[in-house]
């Protein structure tokens, strides 16, 4: 029964009267049944698709606060009989002394239809209200100050009749224009991850709801304290470089955001230290800091900006990634001896367009190039036929310690470099091969077409001239990615030879970043990549080496980190395989079997779900990408692990990446190849990389691809594990696991799951 003294609603005189009348006459004939409650007089409602509040209102009087706001539906119907609200009220502790700015909870009140209010709620049946606290606005020893900026957060809660909707409204007591409100973050610098703030945690769509309530008056951790929060919850996660801040921080202040540039302007220890351990810096013990009176002594507003965005904008102004570029001069097949090769000729050119002499006429020995590779594979119709490609290694900056130097051409301690074929004017030519244009899965692709992309690293010194790398002082930074499609005749621009634009570089790049003049992400190996190796490391000291190490007893090490503040990316080297589509798919096509989830010993035969576990961790670029994101793979089964993904929008929205309605299975039933295994792969396998690869299994492609988002669900004690029932449905509609080729089926999996059921079951 709701408690009249709380919930006040004004009533028709006339309504009253009559209502007294008829019960009178009543008592003379039957009492019949109560009649349905009377809909509310005039042109209004009780039900909206779209709700608009208005706070009309605020006034705080003996420290109670009273706001009057009205509500109306999408037809501009005035909406009566809201019972289900929430306020908050905080004010703004205005900076001082080297303190920031920062929030502080006052009050919180709710109104709902089972309770009542815990203030007084008056509807006056015409759209418009009334609400005045019970409490006063007073938070421990923090008492309300006139002085401050006010803040009312006022949510109606969602109804059966109504939606959530809520509106925010900052203001002085005297009226006098709003000059400080802490609006840092303008909240649609979150929606390029996210898809909207309230699936963030709670509280709302609004970052200032965050804010808010998240102060150091209402938080009893300190770490959960905003902005502090906000930076430690995306340590380790953040799919862009760790140290940008202009990711989410604008570099000028606007209208809408009037302390946008306090990132840099008021440094402050609880903040720094969020992304800084400043207690093992070597430069000054910050723990003599009583306060934050100080930092503004060694931290100006300039010095931040510099150290956080002066390398990586002075890249892009600069243009750095167009240094050097690569020109295919031509690619085409030649035969030899009944085989094919890819022949690959190309040449280096300065900004005006000029080819560039190296020593030596040969690329490897041009001291100022760090690596260059060329990423080369046949049968762009059926994403390819070789596993890993054909890569041209004219130079690289991996070690591979197992060359010696006895081959004549590769340094001791390099990868093998690939043999320069031959050298004219300039232009350099290198012989990959045999191509395989002729299997079973595919048939004759001759009259298919080939892909090339580029990885070139170059140094150069102030002026932009190419220096060698081992220059004290130098620069380094990397060739833009671009693409080159070729037949068995040369280069061409067919539209048939290009494979079909199914996920592209803006859509990665919504989340990871998009160089817009090059369309390239920029997303850079180190953002996954971001440790080097201490397994096996005396073979291979990279970050892309993976393998085990043995305990004392010889038994397998499963090696395990767990997610931590780690550098992500470098300041200003923008990545050499930042086209994260095409060029990837060169070596993580489906040729490709799995081996590191082995050689970490994250899986094994003798597992139940082995072959399972080998699918969802195979690195085909679909496969890859769909469990990488959804922490599906066998390396992503430990709680914070390294190599987990905190997804921040809705996994179901294959819009979020595909482009159009490419996610569609009736390509991959039709020209799909089967996801290659390795079922006897050797864990101690010590070939960098693992190319001692036999095939011998294979799983059906449409399956394994759904299979990488839908193989896993949790468990009782919230760790991922194998659907049984998910492979079954999949076998008994033609999908196949970990079988030899003849076992294989065609896959009638887009009968029943077409792109209109697919938009359906994923609520697109």
């Amino acid at each position: 029964m709701m408690n009249a003294n709380r919930f006040k609603t004004r009533l028709c005189y006339a309504t009253l009267v009559a209502a007294c009348s008829m019960s009178m006459v009543a008592c003379s004939g039957d009492d019949g049944k109560d009649g349905e409650d009377g809909q509310p007089g005039g042109n209004v409602t009780t039900t909206a698709e779209v709700l608009t509040v208005t706070i009309d209102k605020t006034t705080i009087t003996d420290n109670i606060l009273s706001i009057d706001f009205s509500a109306e539906n999408e037809l501009a119907i005035p909406v009566v009989k809201i019972a289900a609200i929430k306020i908050n009220a905080a004010q703004l502790l205005p900076q001082i002394e080297g303190e920031r700015s920062q929030w502080q909870k006052l009050a919180s009140e709710t109104c709902s239809p089972e309770k009542g209010c815990d203030g007084n709620l008056v509807d006056n049946m015409d759209g418009s209200y009334s609400y005045t606290m019970d409490a006063a606005l007073v938070a421990g020893d923090i008492s309300h100050n006139g002085d401050f900026t006010q803040r009312v957060l006022f949510k109606v809660l969602e109804t059966d009749q109504l939606p959530a909707t809520e509106v925010i409204t900052d203001f002085n007591l005297d009226s006098s224009e709003i000059t400080d409100n802490r609006s840092i973050i303008d909240g649609s610098s979150c929606l390029s991850c996210h898809d909207d703030i309230a699936s963030i945690k709670h509280g709302g769509d609004n970052i200032e709801n965050c804010a808010s309530c998240h102060t150091s008056n209402y938080m009893s951790d300190a770490s959960k304290v905003w902005p502090v929060l906000a930076h430690t919850a995306h340590i380790g996660i953040t799919p862009q470089a760790l140290g940008n801040c202009t990711t989410c921080h604008a570099k000028e202040v606007s209208e809408t955001e009037l302390q946008a540039t306090n990132w840099n302007l008021v440094p402050t220890r609880e903040t720094c230290s969020s992304c800084h351990d400043m207690t093992s810096n070597p430069v000054y013990d910050h723990s003599t800091q009583p306060d934050n009176g100080s930092c503004l002594t060694c931290h100006s507003p300039e010095n931040t900006y510099d150290v956080h965005m002066s390398k990586s904008e002075k890249a892009v102004e600069e243009d750095q990634r167009n240094i050097v570029n690569i020109s295919l001069e031509d690619a085409k097949l030649v035969e030899q001896d009944g085989e094919h090769f890819a022949e690959i000729s190309f040449a280096l050119l300065d900004r005006q367009g000029q080819r560039i002499a190296v020593a030596n006429n040969n690329p490897a020995d041009a001291d100022w190039i760090k690596n260059l590779q060329l990423y080369v594979n046949w049968g762009t119709s059926v994403d390819f036929t070789t596993s890993r490609g054909y890569s041209i290694f004219v130079k690289s900056n991996k070690k591979d310690i197992t060359q010696d130097g006895s081959d004549g051409i590769t340094p001791a301690g390099e990868r093998a470099r690939t043999p320069l074929h031959k050298s004219e004017d300039n232009v350099f030519t290198y012989l990959m091969g045999p191509v395989v244009t002729q299997d079973q899965f595919s048939g004759d692709l001759l009259g298919d077409a080939g892909f090339i992309t580029n990885r070139l690293i170059y140094c150069f010194d102030g002026a932009q001239n190419l220096v060698s790398c081992d220059q004290a002082g130098h620069t380094k930074n990397a060739e833009a990615n671009k693409r080159w499609f070729f037949d068995k005749d040369g280069l061409t621009e067919a539209p048939e030879a290009k494979r079909p634009l199914i996920v592209s570089n803006k859509t990665c790049g919504s989340c990871h970043g998009y160089d817009e003049f090059n369309d390239n992400s920029e997303l850079a190996c180190r953002n996954c990549h971001s440790r080097k190796t201490e397994i096996n490391k005396e073979l291979a000291d990279t970050t892309c080496f993976s393998g085990h190490d043995h305990d004392e007893l010889g038994e397998h090490i499963r090696p395990f980190e767990e997610r931590a503040m780690v550098a992500k990316g470098k300041p200003g080297f923008l990545s050499s395989t930042a086209d994260i589509v095409d060029p990837c798919l060169a070596c993580h096509n489906p040729n490709t079997p799995p081996t590191q989830a082995i050689r970490e010993m994250h899986t094994k035969p003798s597992d139940w779900d082995y072959v399972e576990q080998l699918t969802v961790s195979h690195p085909d670029h679909k496969v890859w990408m769909h469990s990488l994101h959804t922490n599906q793979r066998a390396t992503q089964d430990r709680e914070n692990g390294v190599r987990n993904i905190e997804f921040p929008a809705d996994k179901a929205n294959c819009y979020r990446c595909h482009e159009g309605d490419t996610f569609g299975v009736e390509r991959l039933t039709a020209v799909g190849r089967p996801l290659a295994l390795d079922l006897d792969y050797n864990p101690d396998s010590r070939a960098h990389p693992a190319t001692d690869i036999t095939v011998d299994a294979y799983t059906s492609p449409v399956s394994a691809t759904c299979y990488a988002c839908h193989a896993k669900q949790e468990d009782a004690d919230g760790k991922m594990v194998i659907n049984k029932a998910v492979r079954a449905h999949m076998e008994q509609n033609g999908g196949r696991f970990g079988v030899t080729a003849n076992e294989l089926q065609v896959e009638s999996c887009a009968v029943c799951h077409s792109v209109d059921n697919l938009k359906k079951v994923h609520n697109l």
